[in-house]
């Protein structure tokens, strides 16, 4: 054996024979040790451990309880305490431990043993203490407002994060800049916060030119855990123009949305081989002392006419209450009123409103020799609680001339809203007319009236619409009659709804003596059935009856006023499936019964197939059809050829994308159409949009080919424009006015500028929300300002103050005279009173313990002490209240005496008794223990 395995040998045979000694020991040791059952909460620093010894042998016992203990831990009365046991003595030794601020989160372990006095390990004990885990942050913002006052100043925004819990932390914070040209700009930056430990995170950001004018805006900052993106904290930073001359801007717009773009088009256009239109069109407004004033345009003109064409133009003045419009106009009403003319509008307050117009009817505003010749005409109209969608009402008067029929129309209406509660709501209409027909020597009254309704019945959701006009009657929908009823209803997962629609159409003309008669009747009766795997198939009957005598002239019998007539039954099955997360979807619809037409004896078979596919930004879409569905395909396919049955295939496919940060649209796609009216007919097309901050552009082409037997034909469109993006304008109906600042020091305090006072040059002055800085003669301007009340804040700089005041603008020019009086200064500090050897652990940082200054209960003031405890600020003459905010010291750090009263003497320099914050100290429990 070598001796390299010899001394291995020997040294196992002595650690087993050691190893045996020791449990020996352990086990005839006479003294036990117990730990006590303890109840230290987990939230508590402060842990209490009692152990109970009994010497259960015949001598005395002495030794000493020794601690082993995790980071953070530490016994207040020493690792060692001594232990004296008289023979059959059972004694009970209390632990104080202290869990401090660096100690882990969750379970550890706390090791108790007993020592001889050599040092032996005679008996050990383990119990454990569990911290919760806190994950708490705090976000300040180090600079709540930030002035700026040069356009190509960067943004700062300093935050400060800090970790107040007792685990590191990974943190994203994400800083959103409202800046429209841009969107809205994202930035983000991560970190790892230890324990007890603060980081501040600065972003910084060039703003862009149309940002940088606006008054005021605001700055959001989100801070999220890591990797949950769970968000811990959210602030705000103001950031505050003080260019000494500003537009008032309308505090509920945002630059995001102006309501008011100004811009303009132009394109050009050539359609075919020989037609080509150049045209120009746009929009835009500018504000006035009193009102603003709005122009809209659209001018074109074609290469085969002398005269252009110019449609919705029209120039708009609003003036507080007041709308005036002279160029375009069209209203919509029972009758349509459009074309060249004039209209007045005027407000009410609680949403009364009053319109009256008179319109030239030709479309063109430079038409010539046209005057009142295509007809004309003008109305009345007045309309109550036009802000209420749910409880209107409204009356007119129309009256127009028509040159055809050679008739004067007179129309009275009303028309009105009304919610009976969230789910029956009706609306209603009622016009009466009376038409004087010239040749006729006719006076004719006539009645139309309309209906619509929704609502619920027993879980039966029901809505419908019901016209009736007479013969003669002089609106759009001259003569007719239509009835519309739904009504669906959930069973479960199951979807039931039925729909009937009747319309009829049989107007009359004195000029026109024919009749004319067309008749729909439609009846659907469906259930939808629950999805199946992200599948859902519907199934309806529908029947359907078409008669007209319109179509008379395709059968060969144009004289005949007899109604020509189809009807049909069909059931309609369809199945979708779409799937979310991959933007997909598909739906195939078969459509197929049996028709009877009117010229044949027995009744067709007819189908409809479609089936549409999307997949993120490509459609894809066929139809097939068999058989005339309406009178007039079948009609039509009648004239052509009577023997042939209609048929129709139809295919397109189309693809959406848009590039460079959404800046760039590019729309493309191509049909392809086959039926007996239209032939075979090829198209495609592509269109490209780019949007830009100051342009647009923008270019769309289409083909397009028709082949019907030996005709045959290509119509190719190409678009080319430009679109400009003016200034946008905030714009306001109101009176405005401007408020010319002066500010000077007023030595004298007499309020009154004298010649040997100086202008305040540099100095901030706050009126409502907006703030500017007056420039190097004392002066700043604030323009296109509301007719109104307004507040002069008080802000005080440099040693200087204003008081605050109200504003009463009621004239075009005002102006401000803004005397500064000369402050007070107060001056403080923090002073730290503790034992470093009995108080608990803190850390202090005084830049971050902050004051609040209270004049009458309201806070005047908000600031911090330096990084070395010290503070100043400047107030005004008065009484104050100095308040330390206890929320802003850290742990274990109080202050006894909290409030400070302080009276500021102008130009004197008035000094505060320290402000003294303390540390908390170690609590010592005392517990007597007898045997």
């Amino acid at each position: 054996m070598s001796l390299n395995c010899r001394n291995k040998f020997l040294f196992f045979i002595l650690f087993v024979v050691s190893f045996i000694k020791i449990g020996a020991q352990f086990s005839q040791f006479p003294v036990t040790m117990e730990i006590e059952e303890d109840h230290n909460p987990s939230k508590s620093r402060l842990i209490n451990i009692v152990i109970a010894f009994q010497n259960n042998g015949s001598e005395t016992f002495t030794g000493k309880l020794h601690t082993i203990l995790p980071q953070g831990y530490k016994v207040i009365s020493g690792t060692d305490i001594p232990i004296n046991l008289q023979k059959g003595e059972k004694k009970y030794i209390p632990i104080r431990l202290i869990a401090e601020t660096n100690a882990k989160a969750g379970s550890s372990e706390l090791r108790i043993q007993l020592l001889s006095n050599s040092g032996v390990i005679l008996s050990e004990k383990i119990t454990t203490h569990t911290i919760e885990v806190d994950n708490n942050l705090t976000m300040t913002s180090l600079s709540p407002i930030i002035f700026r006052s040069a356009d190509n100043e960067p943004v700062s925004v300093k935050i400060r994060i800090a970790n107040t819990g007792n685990v590191p932390q990974s943190i994203s914070l994400v800083c959103k800049f409202p800046d429209a040209d841009k969107g809205n700009v994202f930035v983000e930056q991560q970190a790892e916060i230890g324990v007890k430990r603060d980081s501040v995170f600065t972003f910084t950001y060039q703003p862009s030119k149309s940002l940088s004018g606006t008054a005021n805006y605001v700055i959001n900052i989100s801070g999220f855990r890591n990797p949950e993106k769970e968000i811990f904290n959210t602030t705000s930073i103001t950031v505050q123009n003080i260019a000494s001359k500003q537009r008032y801007q309308e505090p509920q717009y945002s630059s995001i949305t102006d309501p008011f773009k100004n811009e303009i088009t132009t394109s050009f256009r050539r359609v075919g081989q020989n037609l080509n239109m150049y045209q120009i069109y746009g929009n835009g407004g500018f504000n006035l002392p009193s009102g603003y004033l709005f122009l809209r345009g659209n001018a074109s003109i074609f290469s085969n006419q002398q005269l252009p064409v110019i449609t919705n133009t029209n120039i708009s003045l609003f003036q507080g209450n007041n709308e005036y419009h002279i160029g375009s106009v069209n209203k919509m009403f029972e009758t349509t009123l459009s074309g060249r003319g004039a209209e007045y509008i005027r407000h009410f307050g609680t949403g009364k409103k009053i319109e009256i117009a008179f319109v030239d009817q030709n479309f063109n505003l430079i038409e010539k020799n046209a005057f009142l010749k295509n007809g004309y005409g003008f109305f009345a109209k007045g309309s109550l609680n036009t802000n209420n969608d749910d409880r209107n009402a409204s009356a007119a008067y129309i009256y127009r001339y028509d040159p055809f029929e050679k008739a004067k129309h007179h129309i009275l209406g009303t028309e009105g809203n009304y919610a009976f509660n969230k789910k029956w709501k009706l609306n209603g209409k009622l016009n009466t007319g009376l038409s004087s027909y010239e040749e006729q020597d006719v006076l004719k009254p006539s009645l139309a009236f309309e209906t619509n309704y929704k609502g619920a019945i027993n879980e039966y959701d029901i809505n419908g619409n019901y016209f009736y006009s007479s013969a003669y009657f002089p609106g759009n929908r001259r003569g007719s009659m239509q009835i519309q009823q739904n009504i669906t209803k959930n069973f479960g997962d199951y979807n039931f709804f039925t729909s009937f629609n009747y319309s009829n159409f049989s107007p009359k003309f004195y000029f026109f003596t024919r009749s004319q008669i067309s008749d729909n009747t439609r009846f659907d009766l469906g259930l939808k059935f629950p999805s199946v795997k992200k599948l859902n198939f519907g199934l309806i009957y529908q029947y359907q009856n078409e008669s007209s005598n319109s179509f008379n002239n395709f059968f060969g019998n144009w004289m005949s006023e007899e109604a020509k007539q189809m009807s049909a039954h069909r059931l309609i099955e369809s199945l979708t499936w779409s799937d979310n997360k991959t933007r997909q979807s598909a739906v195939l619809s078969l459509e197929n019964g049996f028709v009877q037409y009117p010229l044949q004896d027995s009744p067709q078979f007819q189908l409809r197939f479609n089936a549409n596919y999307n997949f993120r930004n490509l459609n894809f879409n066929a139809i097939y059809q068999k058989g005339s569905y309406y009178l007039s395909e079948y009609a039509f396919t009648y004239r052509i050829n009577k023997d042939v049955e209609y048929k129709k295939l139809a295919l397109s496919l189309f693809y959406n994308e848009q590039f460079l940060e959404r800046k760039l649209s590019i729309s493309t796609g191509a049909s392809y159409a086959d039926d007996i009216i239209y032939g075979k007919a090829p198209s495609a097309f592509i269109n490209a949009k780019y949007n830009a901050k100051k342009f647009g552009a923008f270019f769309n082409s289409s083909w397009y080919n028709y082949s019907v037997g030996s005709l045959s034909n290509n119509i190719l469109t190409l678009e080319i424009g430009i679109t400009i993006n003016l200034k946008k304008a905030v714009l306001d109906p109101g009176k405005k006015g401007k408020i010319q600042i002066f500010t000077f020091y007023d030595e004298n305090n007499n309020n009154i500028y004298d010649p040997e006072e100086k202008p305040a040059n540099d100095y901030i002055v706050s009126i409502n929300n907006v703030v500017l800085k007056t420039d190097a003669l004392g002066t700043a301007m604030y323009k296109d300002v509301p007719f109104g009340s307004f507040e002069l804040k008080q802000l005080i700089q440099q040693g200087w103050y204003y008081d605050e005041q109200k504003l009463d603008l009621d004239k075009y020019n005002y102006p401000l005279q803004i005397p500064l009086h000369q402050n007070g200064t107060m001056t403080g500090k923090l002073f730290l009173d503790y034992n470093a050897a009995t108080s608990l652990e803190f850390d202090i940082k005084t830049s971050s313990i902050y004051f609040n200054i209270l004049k009458d209960n309201r806070l005047i003031e908000r600031f911090s002490a330096d990084d070395e405890g010290k503070f100043t600020s400047f107030l005004p003459t008065g009484n104050y209240t100095v308040i330390i905010d206890e929320a802003s010291l850290p742990n274990n750090v109080y202050c006894e005496q909290k409030i400070k009263e302080v009276n500021i003497k102008a130009g004197e320099i008035t000094k505060i008794p320290d402000f003294v914050i303390k540390v908390k100290e170690k609590r010592v429990n005392k517990k007597t223990f007898s045997n």
